[in-house]
């Protein structure tokens, strides 16, 4: 007894020793790459299980007994095992390990997750990969690079809109293109338009174009429902997830690094091809251009040539129009970093002299990031972006006053200059279009931009477990955009001159209170939970004043016009938005996440407000359940599936009521006789609700060899139903000719293919490939309200249109007759015929995309290149319906060969073998006149980008210089395409709906750049 006694006191007093020789630890986990703070580290008492997991800081606080053992691991990082020594706080560095993904990446609200976890797909680009696109507008450096994106450049003028769409068109009328995020807050990414619309003046640029790619650390493209559910409505579409550079990259204790680099590029036109055989004229005629007149090439051959006894010269109006463009970029940034605060300012010019005469663009970009600890658990992070940017544009498109209009179909025979006659007036060579270069002196538009986007992020830690982040962001601007014409322009809607000035007011506002609790129970489990609300906010306005009738030719002030009529318009919305996710992981390798999100938007009918949504996926490591972690072969493999509904309030403000509003009454312009008016709008209001997106994805993610290769396979069945449509046709009966309604579904269904290849890796040699394929199938499988179709852009034919049981843009216009079994009736002569009903010719969606990055790196040389393809989608030429007119295309120059066209004589109904004459009839009249001749195919083989770059770092180690690194880089060589005109990437809408139209636009051009960085 006494014996017991004796032993059970002894264990006592040894567990109570224990007990009061163990301390709390508190400590910080880094990465030992570049010092950042690793959040999330898990942190365990060896032999327990005890533990904690790392703060977003970093940092983290645990209970350890006296030699006690701590071990720290992380995806992606070698475990780092410690025994606490003294009372201070510990500094762990965890190395990069080779036996997992190695890859963290940012996901919705700015969230910081293990690629190795997430339940869906998505794909990061690096800062390094877009600076080195060379690209004015960062989306157009995006392309080729990532499956599931399709990206569209708009022209080659300089300021020039992109448009980026993720997984299919999923609107009718509204918006498509993905959600910008900056550092966790929304931005605006929308193109202000053109007033005169852009079929008639082209587009302007988006707002993507004001980031500068210096200042890109990563980007994140966030593909599915499913990854983007937590962001709300606005995310619908998917999302590009930027995160911006911070002062870790520079030196310790807050001793500076100034980063210099400078690049200058020459920018070539790719021009059309024109005929170079035949003089102005018709039916072999000659015309001088002089006394007399001609819109068109139908002429004599121009060789041997006289006029008045003298040899008429030859020119090629096309390439004389265009010159080489330039562009200068310099960036020079300082940063630097402490244990508690790091810094990074970034100043940019940059300046793009465009191909085409009086066409500029330039922008300022002033960049300033500071983040502080205040205090041992409060972080605050300060960012503040000033952008400024200025662009002198031409008119495009079908307006006459596109310098365009004529140059295209200008006769090789004539000579433009001078510009003026004796009289003052423009010289021309057909009575009906302006000379190119004198509308170049008097027609011209200019878009202003100033912007601000300032951001405020406030982290604070009460447990090392626990994180509680408020985040106020905002974005606003002042775009001012001003056009003239001067007196005698043909073809204005006013011969007496006109100009007009519109300036637009953008605010945002986005408040994100942030909630977030990771917490590990033993060795085998892992939580993270989310809550969090939203708000955001928009307010614009824009003025809008248009005077006609120069009173002093040439001088472009409202007060200076005959007539001024003016319009103001003012919007605001608001949306609010709860939202929650939780993950929850075993043993890192099976991972169930679940999201809930609660929105409500002013735009949509009060009963119809909020509306709910969310996502629920699930992801299975299946090697680490198998032990093949250390696999030769299949070292890494997860299957992921994930089911998500998503609700969208994608339509304008006030699309609920039907206000008056001060327009032109027929032909008739108010104020009318000192009268003024308003007018009811012609589109109805319904009731609306939201859309709503649902979407199913499955994937497979391997590496293999060590991560030598990669390959990740996903499907997804994503559809969109109840579409807000603007500007659906209704019964004139109503008393309206339109009216915004839920009116149609839409279908995607896709198979997108990323595969990565190491083929060589050794001390000196490294050879990346990364491949990317990406297949959508595109239906509008329901239009409501009876509708037969929906128009998009272009005129009512040809046209791009929504059909039912179609895919999304479909091309309508007249065709050739056929009969049933699709063969051409042809006349008694041989000759096609020509419809007279408009039918679908065309279908703007491709096929599949593709894209292969290939990166080469041999000590300090780097060799790299982005191929990038698209497979079908058709385009509709609206140049061949009037250049084939004029006699200026390269294929007229067979004129006067003969074709037998293969079909039936529709009086014989016999084979026809009758051999027809390609003249000037032909074209003018058959050829011309049918739209299916101006469909063409949109394929293409690009060689986006090349570039070779060489890294003097050991030849400047004795000098002030750190690094010293010269590039030379080419970018849109065309390698392959079936279009007849510039690039069949372009698209006269802009950013806008209604893709795949081309009308006289400034032809996108190749580039050579030099660049050189240094950093000391």
């Amino acid at each position: 007894m006494k014996k017991g006694l004796f032993l059970w006191l002894f264990m006592a007093i040894s567990v109570v020793q224990a007990f009061a020789q163990s301390r709390t630890v508190t400590g910080k986990v880094t990465d030992a790459k570049d010092g950042t703070p690793l959040p999330g580290v898990n942190v365990l008492l060896k032999g327990t299980s005890k533990g904690t997991i790392a703060g977003a800081d970093g940092t983290f606080k645990i209970e350890v007994p006296s030699g006690g053992t701590l071990v720290f691991s992380f995806v992606g990082y070698t475990n780092q095992t410690i025994t606490p020594e003294g009372n201070g706080p510990i500094s762990v560095v965890l190395q990069s390990g080779n036996k997992s993904l190695n890859e963290l990446v940012v996901t919705a609200l700015g969230i910081k997750r293990d690629k190795r976890t997430l339940t869906y797909a998505t794909q990061e680009v690096k800062g390094a990969s877009i600076v080195e696109a060379k690209q004015n507008n960062m989306v157009n450096a995006l392309a080729g690079k990532v499956a599931g994106v399709q990206i569209t450049n708009s022209s080659g003028m300089p300021g020039s809109s992109a448009r980026i769409v993720i997984r299919g068109t999923t609107s009718l009328t509204g918006e498509n293109q993905a959600l910008m995020v900056i550092d966790g807050v929304p931005m605006d990414n929308t193109e202000a338009g053109n007033p005169d619309g852009a079929l008639s003046a082209g587009g302007t640029v988006n707002r993507a174009s004001d980031i500068d790619p210096n200042i890109i650390e990563s980007i994140n493209v966030l593909k599915g429902a499913a990854a983007t559910a937590l962001y709300g409505s606005a995310a619908a579409r998917g999302a590009i997830i930027i995160t911006t550079k911070n002062g870790l990259g520079g030196n310790k204790n807050g001793k500076p690094t100034v980063s210099v680099s400078s690049s200058y590029s020459f920018e070539n036109p790719i021009l059309p091809k024109f005929q170079e055989k035949y003089a102005q004229g018709t039916g072999g005629v000659y015309y001088n251009g002089e006394n007399k007149k001609t819109s068109l090439s139908w002429g004599p051959a121009i060789d041997g040539l006289t006029d008045n006894g003298k040899p008429v010269q030859k020119r090629n109006n096309v390439k004389d129009f265009f010159k080489t463009g330039h562009t200068t970029d310099n960036n020079i940034s300082v940063s630097g970093y402490s244990d508690n605060s790091n810094y990074l300012v970034s100043y940019s010019f940059l300046k793009t002299d465009g191909t085409m005469p009086a066409t500029d663009y330039s922008r300022h970009s002033l960049f300033t990031k500071y983040t502080t600890k205040l205090t041992k658990n409060l972080q605050l992070t300060t960012q503040f972006s000033f952008i400024s940017s200025d662009n002198h544009r031409l008119p495009e498109g079908n307006a006459l006053a596109n310098p365009l209009w004529t140059i295209y179909s200008a006769p090789i025979s004539w000579d433009p200059f001078p510009i003026t006659n004796p009289d003052g007036t423009q010289r021309v060579f057909r009575a009906s279009r302006n000379n190119p270069y004198w509308a170049v002196e008097n027609v011209g538009l200019r878009d202003r931009t100033n912007r601000i986007i300032p951001v405020i992020n406030l982290s604070y830690n009460p447990l090392p477990w626990l994180t509680i982040t408020e985040r106020l962001g905002a974005d606003m601007y002042v775009n001012n955009l001003d056009y003239h014409e001067n007196t005698g322009v043909i073809g204005s809607t006013n011969e007496g001159g006109k100009l007009w000035t519109r300036q637009n007011q953008f605010q945002q506002f986005n408040n994100d209170l942030m909630i977030q609790a990771r917490k590990n129970f033993g060795e085998d489990w892992s939580t993270d939970i989310v809550l969090g609300n939203n708000i955001l906010s928009n307010y614009s306005n824009t003025a809008y004043q248009q005077g006609v009738e120069l009173l002093t030719p040439g001088l472009y002030t409202i007060s200076n016009t005959n007539s001024i009529s003016a319009d103001y318009d003012y919007y605001k919305k608001r949306k609010v938005g709860f939202y929650a996710q939780a993950n929850v992981e075993f043993r890192k390798m099976l991972t169930l996440a679940l999201t809930g999100r609660y929105d409500g938007s002013s735009v949509l009918s009060k009963d119809e407000q909020f509306y709910p949504y969310g996502s629920i996926s699930g992801g299975f490591v299946f090697t680490e359940a198998l032990g093949m972690s250390s696999n030769k072969i299949l070292n890494f493999g997860k299957i992921r599936a994930s089911y998500a509904s998503v609700g969208n309030d994608n339509v304008a403000s006030y699309s609920l009521n039907n206000p008056y509003v001060h327009n032109a009454i027929g032909n008739i312009q108010l104020p009318f006789n000192g009268a003024n008016g308003f007018q009811l709008t012609t589109n109805y209001a319904y009731p609306l609700r939201n859309e709503k997106v649902t979407e199913f994805e499955v994937g497979l993610e391997t590496k293999f060899f060590q991560n030598r290769a990669s390959l990740d396979v996903s499907y997804f069945d994503k559809k969109s139903k109840d579409l807000l449509t603007t500007g659906t046709p209704i019964s004139g009966a109503t008393g309206f000719a339109s009216a915004t309604l839920n009116a149609g579904n839409m279908t995607n269904k896709g198979v997108e293919v990323v595969l990565g290849v190491t083929p060589i890796k050794t001390r000196n040699l490294t050879w990346d490939i990364n491949v990317n394929y990406t297949r959508i199938k595109n239906e509008v499988t329901f239009l409501g309200n009876n509708l037969n179709s929906l128009f998009f852009a272009g005129f009512t034919h040809p046209g791009i249109y929504a059909f039912a049981n179609q895919p999304y843009g479909v091309i309508l216009g007249t065709s050739y007759i056929r009969n049933e079994q699709g063969q051409l009736l042809l006349d008694d002569d041989g000759y096609p015929q020509v419809g007279d009903k408009s039918i679908p010719i065309g279908n703007v969606t491709p096929n599949w995309l593709g894209g292969v990055t290939s990166t080469l790196t041999y000590k300090a040389l780097t060799f790299s290149f982005t191929i990038d393809h698209k497979n079908g989608g058709d385009i509709l030429n609206l140049d061949n319906y009037y250049l084939y007119t004029y006699g200026t295309p390269k294929a007229t120059e067979n004129r006067g060969s003969t074709k037998v066209f293969e079909g039936i004589i529709e009086s014989t109904q016999k084979v026809n073998d009758k051999a027809v004459v390609l003249d000037e009839n032909y074209y003018r009249n058959i050829y011309s006149a049918v739209d299916e001749s101006s469909i063409e195919d949109g394929s293409y083989l690009k060689l986006r980008q090349v570039s070779l770059g060489y890294n003097f770092g050991t030849m400047v180690k004795n000098t002030p210089f750190k690094s010293l690194v010269l590039n030379v880089t080419g970018t849109n060589f065309i390698l392959h395409k079936n279009y007849t005109g510039s690039d069949p990437e372009v698209s006269l809408n802009g950013s806008g709906n209604g893709q795949g139209f081309g009308n006289f636009m400034v032809p996108s051009n190749h580039n050579i750049i030099i660049g050189l960085k240094a950093t000391f």
